[in-house]
């Protein structure tokens, strides 16, 4: 074995671990987590005590849309008033423009301790499959240091109402999109368009992933369907619920009975800390961000994502998961040192758990070789001081050192 370590990191601080350990890379696999291996190595990697956690996996992005209307100005817009600049932006770029705003976001995102990602990809009648076959090519041309998991979505299309909305969707998952999302609000008939959803899902042995009761309105309940239908079509664990807002606001009873069928699905719910703060937030009262504390005391997988990269629905978005994680604190009133741990999971092997993006994520025998070292000794100190991200590494290689790119 000696001859086969290509990468030795020594004296690694883990979440929750008083010792430093020692992390013995071969190829893209972790092979040996121990203290002091001392075996010979191709390379070798002082983390000096820092803290070094598996690579952010950000789960709900949308990268085919990046940089378009993110003026950095803070101007309140309601969704509608977002989709018009997303919109205008589109029509302003061809399919090699949204290749490289997708590529340059993804590469500030590696900088920021992301090794993977999950992005909807628009798939509408504005542009058909347009977006969708540029990143194909970028998920592509990206493989050696970003996972790219593609979503056919949608957008704001009732499937129920329009069969060439459905038609593009089954032609985007026989293109090659991965997963199956769509936004079942805006159709008039939510239960239909579950439907087709899970029709389409089952056809391609695909997962789901839906943009759910975004809304600060306590009468959208699509989540409960949702569960339920997942439930019926024997889909639990394969499932996820992106934003669930309207949660927030529906009354504790109700609240209580949605997030017990959330869990009895096996669902995981994405909260999206930073858009919904900027398209919900009117009156202070209700922020847009789901029930963090109570789904994850229900023993849901929660997961917190960055959404959108500099654009209509989140100007200033700028992809860095380490700062949705304070943000998220923030915002849901998350105190006590341990709950830091817990942020830095839900953006790491939770968000793996939700995807199904990276096998075996984690730093562990047999995990996959994605990690970020932190210029920090503990959880809280780093998402608190938002630590400076001193080494990315992916598939077993530093793709980022001090800031710099390496691919």
């Amino acid at each position: 074995m000696t001859k086969d370590i290509d990468l030795l990191i020594k004296n690694a601080r883990l979440i929750d671990k008083e010792n430093t350990v020692d992390i013995a890379i071969k190829g893209e696999t972790i092979i040996l987590v121990g203290e002091e291996i001392n075996l010979p190595a191709k390379k070798e990697l002082d983390a000096a005590g820092r803290l070094t956690i598996p690579g952010f996996i950000d789960a709900h992005m949308h990268l085919d849309h990046a940089c378009l209307g993110g003026d950095a100005k803070w101007i309140p817009r309601t969704h509608e008033e977002s989709e018009k600049v997303i919109r205008s932006g589109r029509k302003a770029i061809d399919a090699e423009g949204v290749k490289e705003t997708a590529k340059n976001a993804a590469k500030m995102v590696l900088k920021n301790g992301t090794t993977a990602v999950r992005t909807h990809v628009n798939v509408d009648r504005l542009f058909g499959l347009r977006e969708l076959k540029a990143m194909l090519e970028v998920k592509r041309e990206c493989a050696g240091w970003m996972d790219m998991q593609l979503v056919a979505f949608p957008s704001r299309e009732a499937l129920t109402q329009s069969g060439e909305s459905e038609r593009l969707l089954r032609q985007a998952m026989e293109l090659g999109a991965e997963v199956v999302g769509g936004l079942p609000n805006v159709d008039p008939d939510p239960e239909g368009y579950l439907d087709i959803i899970f029709d389409v899902a089952k056809k391609y042995g695909a997962k789901i992933d839906l943009h759910v009761d975004e809304t600060n309105n306590p009468q959208s309940r699509v989540l409960e369907l949702f569960a339920e239908k997942t439930m019926e079509n024997g889909y639990e664990g394969k499932v996820v619920a992106s934003h669930c807002s309207a949660l927030s606001a529906y009354d504790e009873e109700y609240a209580r009975r949605v997030i017990a069928k959330v869990r009895e699905a096996e669902m995981s719910i994405i909260a999206n800390p930073f858009t919904n703060i900027y398209i919900l937030d009117r009156n202070g009262k209700l922020n847009g961000i789901t029930r963090v504390k109570e789904l994850l005391d229900a023993g849901v997988n929660v997961v917190y994502a960055t959404d959108n990269f500099n654009d209509g629905y989140n100007p200033l978005g700028n992809g860095d998961m380490l700062l949705a994680a304070l943000f998220l604190a923030y915002q849901k009133k998350l105190d006590g040192k341990r709950v830091f741990s817990t942020l830095l999971k839900m953006g790491t092997t939770a968000a793996a758990r939700a995807t199904g993006i990276i096998e075996n994520h984690g730093i562990k025998e047999g995990g996959k070789a994605d990690l970020v070292i932190l210029d920090a000794e503990a959880a809280w100190e780093a998402v608190v001081f938002q630590a400076k991200r001193v080494h990315v590494i992916k598939n077993g290689k530093i793709v980022v050192s001090n800031g710099n790119l390496i691919i």
